[in-house]
């Protein structure tokens, strides 16, 4: 017997998430403002399948932040509820300010709470937003309390899981029962096989980034003397392996992995568990993986079209996948050599903000030093973008990015803040060097062994 969604999350989430679902039945028109990373456009995505089923007039409008300019915008609009996905949490000052409604759909670690707004965020009934629950599968819970027929948006919340890394040490918390029910459902079909996508292996090997390989990703001619060295066919499919195949090719890649300097929870996506969508033809890491390609060049809409079914998206978002992996190949490859390091941080330039994040991600899971977070800048004419990245070996001794972001930028008049294990910051152009040692004085003391006694 299918299971109702108050019977699998919190009491307390539950009752903010049906505060909205009432605001939203009483509205006529409604503006939805999602973050732009994979996370935010698959909110987006799933608020506005939402929408369309029950009629209302929306406008969507993905941002990377949330500013004065944006609020006076979205004043001139006049509608009657604004729905703001994967951020605002952190902003509630300003979203006060709105006329009309306003629900708040975040996951991350909020500033406080307010009064004047719906303000639906895990960490306020004490769950973790940063590994439990992303802004995908809370906008997927507020979708579901409206109708019960948007159990079937799924898929599209797992693509937002899996693109907040959500999915790296195994899904817990509402994650966990609410795609086991979808599961239940026969909504999401899942599946247990190595992490490369179906193609010829050399291939695969040479396109992985979740793994990604020392040596091995973005080189096709090593991929396939690596395989040949295995006795392996380069041009056969993973599928057409045989066991004895497949279980030399898992050994020896977890061998690299762990040598390559690997985080114990990135070994995990060495061999993972699949979820097929059945209603969309694709596994929901491909989704994923088209929407972060689409998010990270700028072709957000993009990958809220293709989440929402649009074949000709689909076909545009594979290309764009090419896209993003010939742009972020040749920063992975530079940082194999090493950066620049401080007392307790380790750090580079990345000159395309919408790659930084991602770079820095891929690298601390796989393959930078584990011993210090890292903090990419990307200087641009007039502020400096700055992203952050950890490790949770580093938050389980007291790391708080969020924290190190938000105090850091604060010092210098800038803004920030995030997750524990990845946050970001905008700074003024030339106050990257008192940021940094800033940053790093206080991981310092964020990272001291604490004295018992």
């Amino acid at each position: 017997m299918a299971a109702k969604l108050p019977e699998i999350i919190p009491p307390g989430l539950f009752s903010r998430i049906e505060l909205g679902a009432k605001a939203l039945q009483r509205s006529r028109r409604v503006r939805i403002l999602s973050h732009y990373d994979p996370d935010g456009a698959a909110a987006g995505a799933i608020l506005a399948k939402m929408l369309l089923r029950i009629g209302r007039e929306f406008h969507l409008t993905l941002s990377s932040s949330l500013d004065e300019q944006l609020l006076t915008k979205f004043k001139e609009d006049g509608t009657d509820l604004t729905i703001v996905a994967d951020m605002g949490s952190s902003q509630l000052d300003i979203l006060e300010r709105l006329d009309g409604g306003v629900i708040v759909l975040d996951h991350h670690k909020p500033d406080g709470d307010s009064e004047k707004l719906i303000h639906v965020n895990p960490h306020l009934a004490g769950v973790d937003g940063t590994t439990q629950v992303c802004g995908a599968t809370l906008a997927w819970m507020f979708a579901i309390a409206v109708n019960e027929a948007n159990w079937d948006l799924a898929g599209i919340a797992m693509a937002g899981a899996i693109g907040d890394r959500q999915h790296v040490a195994g899904y817990t918390g509402p994650n966990a029962t609410l795609f086991q029910e979808a599961v239940v459902r026969k909504l999401l079909v899942r599946e247990r096989q190595l992490s490369v996508r179906d193609m010829p292996l050399s291939g695969a090997l040479a396109h992985s980034l979740s793994p990604y390989y020392v040596g091995l990703t973005g080189r096709p001619e090593a991929c396939a003397e690596f395989l040949k060295g295995l006795g392996i066919d380069p041009e056969v499919s993973v599928r057409k392996l045989t066991p004895k195949e497949k279980r030399a090719l898992t050994s020896v890649l977890a061998i690299r992995l762990l040598r390559q300097g690997a985080q114990p929870e990135a070994m995990k996506t060495l061999v993972e568990e699949k979820y097929w969508i059945p209603d969309q033809g694709l596994y929901a890491d491909e989704m994923s993986a088209l929407i972060n390609s689409c998010s990270r060049l700028k072709r957000e809409g993009l990958g809220v079209s293709l989440a929402l079914g649009d074949t000709a998206a689909l076909r545009e978002g594979e290309v764009l996948r090419d896209d993003f992996f010939n742009k972020v190949i040749p920063h992975l490859h530079e940082l194999e050599k090493g950066m620049f390091s401080k007392r307790h941080v380790q750090f580079y330039y990345c000159p395309e903000p919408t790659l930084a994040g991602a770079v820095a991600g891929m690298g601390m899971q796989y393959y930078f030093d584990g011993s210090k977070p890292v903090i990419a800048f990307s200087v641009l004419d007039k502020v400096t973008k700055v992203s952050s990245r950890g490790t949770r070996e580093l938050v389980a001794k007291g790391l708080d990015l969020a924290t190190v972001m938000s105090e850091a930028a604060a010092a210098v008049e800038g803004q920030g803040g995030g997750h524990n294990i990845a946050a970001g910051a905008s700074i003024p152009r030339g106050a990257e060097e008192k940021f940094l040692s800033l940053a790093d004085e206080i991981v310092g003391g964020q990272l001291k062994p604490k004295v018992e006694g």
